[in-house]
């Protein structure tokens, strides 16, 4: 039955034969809206991380390689091939010949090199949680099509992380307006061009009509299909809705369960869902902040929560899709190198509370525990409603008084950043267990890092390095196993459920596909039926 399932879910996303789909060549033309939750702070890839930033500039921006959702294999994009050097150091790229970025310079080595160096300067505050932050070194310009990246000391996932994360800017375009504007003015060499950015509003992209060097894993070379996209910011989940069901889009992300349960049915619209691999939705718990500073304090919340009758109130009409399920360790269960062993803490309240009384915390005449005159408060922040008020009642009846701190994607870990809140969101969908080193790494606490658990863990580190230099897939396996098996028995951070991608699609849309991560959109090969 798993496995039907799972098939299921993997035609979904990838929007195989056999679930409707039309069988009609694609038709050129027509305009495509695509809803999303948050805005995006910036359209430059060098700089952001933020999924909706994500999710318009994947269509502005190619990659130098590709992984493919169908055999998870490396091929190649805007690099038709690559070596990597003996001993893991040195990346040796040759590129397409004949691209041009939008404003119609070369893409060239170069234009690489200029992007590897401006991602890894540290005066730009780059937010690339997936990027060889501790191991780029340098590129060399080898000839006009031949481009080396030089890494300090091997990095198992840097194919993985060019596959995502360093993506191509025009040196031109960013030298002309700055690089604290260029987010505001993208122009790369993908299948869409900016048009426009109204903030908090839109941001609406055009075809480009040059564009002739889509990988291999599409349907079709050329232009895209869809003349234009626009993508409208709507933070309401029932104002996306009426809007995907009144025509005025087409897709929507980020459905309510509510939403999804009455209209994945609807022959008029189509369920997208993508298990995402990577961290699922787990909050940094701030380690340098009383009372979070305490190890019992931290297992206490790991085995206060009832993760099974979160996942079910809050996300039940996901889970008959494999989606939203609780999540007891820091990795997706569909990520490589998943480790079951470190799944520590299972639903016990009476633990959780035996714990506190040895460490200390009695309870007061309020319920509330307290220890040497500090009351055991915690802040949980988070982007939505739902999983911060269940957490809050469970752990209440273990005798902490948990504040419930609602923000946008924007500015949710700030107050963490800042040292006013003990637990933050932080998810991160990645095809490599070494994201867990950009929330654990010391090299990541601070600064434009996202440690927001604010660790400084020298044994965790040696891990993390272990793991990340170790080129043998089954020691990568082991070493990752035992960084995740001691970063739960520390309780660096609380994972509460799995964070996937569920979405709608007008039943007009052909061709829409998502990338490994499942959770960001393949527009080039997309065209609307009529």
């Amino acid at each position: 039955m798993r496995r039907l399932l799972l098939l299921f879910v993997l035609l979904v996303v990838l929007g195989l034969p056999g679930l409707g789909f039309t069988a009609a060549p694609p038709r050129q033309g027509g305009a495509l809206v695509y809803a999303l939750d948050g805005s995006p702070d910036r359209l430059d890839p060098n700089l952001s991380g933020l999924r909706p930033a994500q999710i318009v500039f994947f269509q502005i921006f190619d990659p130098l390689v590709v992984r493919d959702p169908k055999d998870n294999t490396i091929k190649p994009w805007l690099a038709t091939s690559w070596t990597v050097s003996p001993d893991g150091k040195t990346y040796t790229f040759r590129l397409r010949t004949g691209v041009r970025f939008h404003d119609g310079t070369a893409f060239d080595a170069a234009a690489v090199k200029f992007n590897f160096d401006r991602t890894h300067n540290p005066a730009l505050g780059a937010r690339c949680g997936g990027c060889a932050v501790g191991f780029y070194e340098s590129a060399d310009v080898v000839s006009p099509t031949t481009v080396r990246i030089h890494l300090k000391s091997p990095w198992a996932p840097f194919l993985d992380a060019a596959s995502l994360f360093y993506r191509m800017t025009s040196p031109a375009g960013v030298r002309k307006v700055g690089d604290q504007d260029f987010g505001r003015y993208p122009v790369g060499t993908g299948p869409f061009r900016f048009v426009e950015w109204a903030p908090n509003d839109h941001v609406t992209l055009d075809r480009n009509p040059d564009y002739n060097w889509a990988p291999s894993l599409f349907t079709h070379q050329g232009p895209a299909y869809i003349d234009r996209v626009t993508f409208r910011i709507i933070r309401e989940p029932s104002t996306r809705v009426g809007a995907l069901q009144s025509g005025e889009l087409q897709v929507t992300t980020a459905v309510s369960p509510q939403d999804f349960q009455r209209l994945a049915r609807d022959p008029r619209f189509r369920p997208i869902v993508g298990l995402a691999p990577g961290s699922p939705y787990n909050w940094a718990i701030n380690v340098t902040k009383a009372p979070t500073d305490d190890l019992a304090v931290r297992q206490a919340m790991e085995w206060g929560i009832n993760r099974d009758l979160i996942a079910r109130v809050v996300y039940g009409p996901f889970q008959s899709y494999g989606a939203y399920r609780p999540a007891y360790t820091l990795l997706s269960p569909v990520t490589w190198g998943y480790d079951k062993g470190s799944e520590l803490y299972r639903y016990n309240p009476a633990k959780a509370r035996e714990v506190l009384d040895a460490a200390g915390w009695k309870v007061g005449p309020d319920g509330v525990r307290a220890k040497g005159g500090q009351r055991l408060v915690i802040v949980f922040n988070a982007w939505e409603h739902g999983i911060p008020e269940l957490v809050q009642s469970e752990l209440r009846n273990i005798g902490m008084d948990v504040k419930i701190g609602i923000y946008d994607a924007l500015t949710v870990n700030e107050d963490q950043r800042k040292g006013e809140s003990h637990l933050s969101p932080l998810p991160g969908a990645r095809t490599d267990p070494d994201v867990l080193s950009a929330f654990l790494h010391s090299r990541n606490a601070g600064g434009g890092g996202f440690n927001f658990s604010f660790i400084k863990d020298p044994a965790l580190d040696r891990l993390f390095d272990e793991g990340a230099t170790e080129v043998n897939t089954a020691k990568r396996r082991q070493i990752y196993a035992e960084a995740e098996r001691y970063a739960m028995e520390k309780a660096y951070m609380l994972p509460i459920t799995t964070r996937d991608n569920v979405s709608l699609e007008s039943a007009k849309v052909q061709g829409l596909r998502f990338d490994a991560t499942g959770f960001f959109p393949w527009l080039y090969d997309t065209w609307l039926a009529p």
